[in-house]
């Protein structure tokens, strides 16, 4: 009996260690379980890169959805600009042509449902063309200068029934806008259009010494010095008015040559 016993403490004591040395190796093996948290900064990284194109794709669709109705409303803000200045237009349109057309002086002859119209102290002499006689004495380039600041040129002689009717309006010397060119050889007028073969027959005295030209008395000289003090005819094309008579209305309107 005690034989048995004492087996069976030593059986359970060696029980006992080997459980505790199986136990203890398992704990070895196993370890603590790793950590997680070195990956953390690798995805917020990835997360905000995403965030950020995100941001940037709906930016970009927002302007690009905005840009068309930007232009539209610019597009819209110039046909209505466009109509305002397109009805006050025509509304001084016709009062102009009511004012001058209708009720100015019936001397001019210039009245009635077709009219010329010319600035204030210019001429009209019967043609397309209102003309300024100057009451100064300038040089040729003075002269030039002073007609350029009224968005005219010096008179251009290129027809035979212009000159007949400048020649019967004033007898004092005028610069013309015509000049002999040095390095082609030739007269030219102001329009840089070459004088013609019949223009030539015009000319009396012509002189390429002295390259300026000017009319007086029915004449056109090409003998003067361009540094000569003579008066200028400035001219520029006229506005010629019409009345449109109908059923419906009575409008005035600019007439084409």
């Amino acid at each position: 009996m005690t034989e048995e016993i004492t087996y069976a403490n030593l059986k359970f004591g060696n029980s006992y260690e080997m459980d505790n040395i199986t136990e203890s190796e398992d704990t070895k093996e196993k370890g603590p379980p790793a950590s997680s948290h070195p990956q953390w900064p690798v995805v917020l990284i990835l997360f905000a890169l995403c965030l950020a194109l995100l941001v940037t794709l709906v930016t970009i669709t927002v302007l690009f959805l905005q840009i068309p109705k930007v232009y539209r409303t610019q597009l819209r803000d110039l046909n209505m600009t466009k109509n305002e200045l397109q009805a006050n237009f025509s509304n001084m349109l016709q009062a102009i042509g009511n004012q001058l057309c209708l009720e100015g002086e019936k001397k001019l002859k210039n009245n009635g449902q077709n009219c010329v119209l010319c600035p204030a102290n210019w001429k009209w002499e019967g043609d397309d063309t209102c003309y300024y006689y100057s009451e100064e004495m300038k040089s040729l380039e003075q002269s030039q200068q002073f007609c350029s600041s009224q968005n005219s040129t010096l008179l251009l002689i290129k027809e035979a029934a212009k000159l007949e009717l400048v020649k019967k309006k004033r007898r004092n010397a005028y610069w013309l806008g015509l000049t002999f060119r040095h390095d082609q050889g030739d007269w030219y007028w102001a329009d840089n259009t070459a004088l013609t073969e019949e223009q030539k027959t015009w000319i009396k005295d012509s002189n390429s010494f002295r390259p300026c030209a000017y009319f007086y008395k029915g004449v056109i000289y090409g003998t003067s010095s361009c540094e000569n003090q003579y008066y200028c005819i400035c001219e520029k094309p006229a506005i010629r008015l019409q009345r449109d008579n109908n059923h419906w209305q009575e409008d005035w309107f600019v007439r084409s040559k």
